[in-house]
């Protein structure tokens, strides 16, 4: 064998293998393996320490590479023959200090014993300050040739021969390289340029691959070459029935070679094949199995002489093999290719179909790393590569609600919470948690989920049970609305019976006015309660509120229902009024339901707790500290065990069909929850029920507003001109005759438009407009809008009984100076525009 050609080899496969090593490393080591050679790196060391050596270590010396990796077990200089180890070394270090490659012929001792003779080829890695760094070689068994040599003055013939033999295997091993080369190139394998490289080399006729497909059942000639003057083939030879070849499908299943020198002496177990084989004039042929991934055969390659009978050699058939593994690995290459694309192509199709929004991004830059289809209809830009809080958020700096800390901290749990993105003008429900990126880095994968149309309809549940409830209270409203109306007559009657008696009337007149005051306040309790709107906490004492809620009850409550009061603690929460109302309400409208005409006890409670975190359980989100218990128990049947953990679901009610929604205890749980409190329940069979709420207390102290002493109304009288709007005739005159006592040039309408026309024609003849909210033609606010345009330094007062969409924010944003609640006391309507005249 010429030496040259393996340093070609080593040079092609070594250094490719190199650049290209992120492509199919197996595939090299393949090659490597099995080039009848080793070949090694070693550092440039005092003991040359093995970095790389490949697996015909193991067939040449006997020993495995793992023993000579790193000198784990034994050094290479080890096992060369004693008499040899300094002639080694000299000849290595100096050519080395020349900077030339060596060759050197030298003695080892193999495992069994035997001596052997390499023949060994390097050079030295030279690194980019100038300086050896590693020796890179391949050494070759050399044996044969050596008693060759000794042999040779024995027979001229065997010399001869054994040139022949290795000029031979030079020619093929140099086709193997330039084969090999081939299939290392980062474009498609050129299978035409390999079967030709082969073909030449090894003087055949024709080379060819075939695929098995269909599960066994068929035969493909894919790839073909023909020398010159050999007819091709490949066209007749397309899905050819396999069971009709069982013989040459047989053995290539077991994994054996196809190895025929004389197609003509084929036995008649092999007619069909015989029959084709001599169709196409093939007279010896060669093939060996290709294997594709878990052992399964893919097809066969061979070689065809169409010329002559053949008697193929070792190394021929070698050579065969060696391409066959290559194709294997090139297959097995393609195959884990083609099945990440699909994997990759399957996930991105489940995350596309998906109607939550999808992004991964990196915590640590922000940078956007992917977005799926759903996020991206949002935006009508390429995301990837953009930072997340400026696209998402429009700010110039990371988000304050950012999770990035906390999920990094706490990887690989999912951070669950809800946002409201204002820029997409959507409510999501948001998962976040960390995993590993492709490149190994941690980055932040968030799926955003839009329950808008959720948080919408749980508003509208919200309300619906709000309805619920004050039909619920229905009767208590109307009879405490007839006690106070009843007390306004009876008060009205003895004043016009004290007619002629001044003092006792004007007592009498006094208590009409307080019922009317208690109406009013009823009435703001009753539209508080049932007003439709979004969570609005702020500093609040339970105290009063239970107290209301319990009048409210008290003439609801069947009258064989006690109700025991031990509300104590004023101790003050962030809460929303109207939620908490509605929770108390719920719980104590469910307790005296539960004990329905069969009587019993109401237990209301309100206490202060500190809870620390055993008392706290499995309550692992809330902080330890003072807490606001609210108690409402009742002596009702109790609840069964096997229902208490449903009673909390939306619509799980025990109530017949049409006595209620199910939503009361639902809706108590996600105000509790909203509240960063939690809730318990106690209960057993015949002992009634015991619900316990607990909600965070806050530090911040009320500030308790003394009652106000009745003013003189009369101090508050002006000469101003005033414009008074209001479609009830009674409002407009008894504010007309007041006000016109205090001394104010008073201009009464009925209607908005009639008074819009008096000012577009005077629109200097008024210091103040008074203006009711809903009249027919022309409405409040619009009158103001107009009023203002012409005029928009005049000081109105909006006055409305109830309006679901123009709140005090939208009227103070018109540019209104006040907005008043129906009804309003004359005393209170004079000192208001008094203060507002006199700013």
């Amino acid at each position: 064998m010429n030496f040259g050609t393996y340093d070609l080899m080593k040079k092609n496969v070594f250094e490719n293998r190199q650049t290209n090593r992120d492509q199919d490393p197996f595939l090299y080591e393949s090659i490597l393996s099995n080039l009848q050679c080793i070949t090694y790196r070693c550092a440039f060391d005092k003991d040359w320490t093995m970095i790389y050596m490949s697996s015909h270590v193991d067939q040449l010396t006997g020993y495995p590479p793992e023993d000579f990796l790193h000198s784990t077990v034994r050094t290479f200089e080890s096992i060369i023959h004693p008499d040899d180890t300094r002639y080694v070394a000299r000849v290595i270090n100096d050519a080395v200090k020349l900077r030339q490659p060596w060759e050197i012929e030298y003695r080892i001792f193999h495992r069994d014993g035997k001596i052997r003779w390499f023949y060994e080829k390097g050079k030295g890695t030279i690194d980019p300050q100038g300086r050896v760094k590693y020796l890179d070689g391949f050494i070759i068994n050399i044996t044969k040739r050596k008693q060759a040599e000794l042999n040779l003055n024995e027979s001229e013939e065997k010399q001869r021969i054994l040139l022949e033999e290795l000029r031979y295997r030079n020619i093929i091993a140099t086709a193997i390289a330039k084969a090999s080369s081939l299939f290392i190139s980062p474009d498609k394998v050129d299978y035409q340029a390999i079967l030709r490289t082969m073909g030449e080399s090894i003087s055949v006729n024709r080379v060819y691959i075939f695929e098995i497909t269909g599960n066994g059942r068929t035969l493909s000639n894919t790839y073909e070459w023909c020398a010159k003057g050999t007819e091709p083939q490949i066209e007749n030879l397309k899905e050819l029935d396999a069971h009709l070849f069982s013989w040459w499908t047989n053995q290539l299943q077991d994994g054996k070679n196809i190895v025929i020198e004389d197609v003509a002496n084929l036995s008649s177990q092999a007619a069909a094949e015989k029959q084709i084989l001599q169709s196409q004039q093939i007279q010896s042929l060669v093939c060996v199995p290709i294997w594709a991934k878990g052992k399964k055969l893919w097809g066969f390659m061979g070689f065809d002489d169409t010329q002559k009978k053949r008697e193929w050699t070792e190394t021929e058939i070698e050579a065969l093999q060696i391409i066959g593994e290559m194709i294997s690995g090139d297959l097995e290459r393609n195959a884990s290719e083609k099945r990440l694309e699909f994997e990759r192509k399957q996930l991105l199709s489940i995350f596309d179909s998906l109607d939550g929004n999808i992004f991964v991004s990196d915590p640590n830059t922000h940078e956007i790393l992917y977005v799926n289809n759903a996020l991206k209809k949002y935006f009508d830009h390429e995301l990837i590569g953009k930072i997340c809080y400026r696209e998402f958020q429009g700010l110039d700096s990371p988000c304050s609600f950012c999770s990035n800390k906390q999920i990094l901290e706490e990887k690989p749990k999912i951070h669950r919470w809800e946002f409201y993105n204002a820029i997409m003008d959507k409510t999501f429900s948001i998962m976040d948690r960390i995993i590993r990126w492709p490149d190994g880095r941690d980055v932040r994968f968030e799926l955003a989920i839009d329950i808008t149309e959720k948080k919408q309809i749980e508003s509208c549940l919200r309300q619906a049970q709000k309805m619920e409830a004050i039909g619920t209270l229905a009767g208590g409203i109307a009879h405490d609305f007839n006690n106070i109306l009843s007390g306004i007559f009876g008060y009205l009657q003895l004043a016009k019976f004290h007619i002629l008696e001044p003092e006792l009337a004007e007592k009498d007149l006094e208590k009409v006015l307080e019922g009317a005051q208690r109406a009013t306040l009823l009435v703001k309790q009753i539209l508080t309660f049932s007003r439709h709107k979004g969570d609005d906490r702020r500093p609040l004492v339970v105290f009063p509120l239970v107290q209301e809620t319990l009048k409210l009850l008290r003439s609801v409550i069947p009258s064989n229902i006690e109700i025991k009061n031990n509300l104590v603690s004023k101790a003050m929460i962030l809460a929303d009024s109207t939620q908490i109302h509605q929770l108390a309400l719920n719980l104590c409208t469910n307790a005296y339901q539960a004990m329905g005409d069969q009587g019993g006890v109401l237990t209301i409670s309100l206490k202060e707790v500190v809870l620390g975190k055993d008392q706290l359980g499995q309550e692992n989100s809330l902080l330890p500290g003072k807490y606001l218990k609210f108690e409402v128990s009742d002596t009702g049947p109790g609840i069964e065990k096997a229902i208490q953990n449903k009673i909390f679901d939306p619509y799980f009610t025990t109530k017949k069909m049409g006595k209620g929604t199910g939503l009361g205890l639902a809706m108590v749980a996600g105000i509790v929850k909203k509240h960063n409190g939690f809730i318990t329940v106690h209960s057993q069979p015949g002992e009634g029920a015991s619900f316990k709420v607990f909600l965070p207390v806050i530090a911040s102290k009320l500030s308790i507003e003394k009652p106000k002493t009745e003013e003189n109304v009369s101090s508050y009288s002006g000469k101003e001109a005033v414009m008074l709007v209001d479609d009830e005739i009674d409002i407009l005159i008894s504010q007309e005759k007041f006000l016109t006592n205090l001394g104010y040039k008073v201009s009464s309408f009925e209607n908005g438009q009639s008074a819009l026309q008096a000012f577009l024609d005077h629109p200097h003849s008024f210091d103040l407009i008074i203006t009711d909210m809903t009249m027919p033609r022309i409405s409040g606010d619009k009158l103001s809008r107009e009023i203002l345009k012409i005029k928009p330094d005049i000081p109105i007062i909006l006055c409305t009984g109830f309006h679901k969409t123009f709140t005090r924010e939208v009227a103070l944003e018109l540019g209104i100076r006040k907005y008043v609640q129906k009804p309003i006391e004359v005393a209170l309507l004079s000192k208001m525009i008094r203060d507002i005249l006199d700013a």
